[in-house]
């Protein structure tokens, strides 16, 4: 193999990697399981939020919730009413 041909191998394989560094990999998904460790509340629920007009996945911990046609209605530990949309799953710990 001339050098040529070396160094042309030698891009595609630095090219592959790179894209697989950049688009590969991805941050866990956030889940109830990671924090089995937050006891004192009847429930953890998995949903989705809008913040500064994006949506973000999120995780909240009550012990009473609500729910209402696409979203679901939990009181914050400062008593002040919050929401998650759906999809969002509910886990009584």
């Amino acid at each position: 193999m001339n050098c040529s041909n070396y160094n042309k191998v030698l891009h595609l394989l630095a090219g592959i990697t790179l894209g697989y560094l950049m688009f590969g990999c991805k941050a866990p998904k956030p889940s109830c399981d990671a924090y089995s460790y937050v006891e004192g509340y009847k429930y953890c629920i998995e949903g989705r939020k809008v913040v500064k007009g994006d949506t973000i996945e999120a995780i909240a911990f009550t012990d009473s919730y609500s729910m209402a046609c696409d979203s679901i209605y939990y009181y914050n530990s400062d008593s002040s009413i919050q929401s998650l949309l759906e999809p969002y799953n509910v886990y009584e710990n």
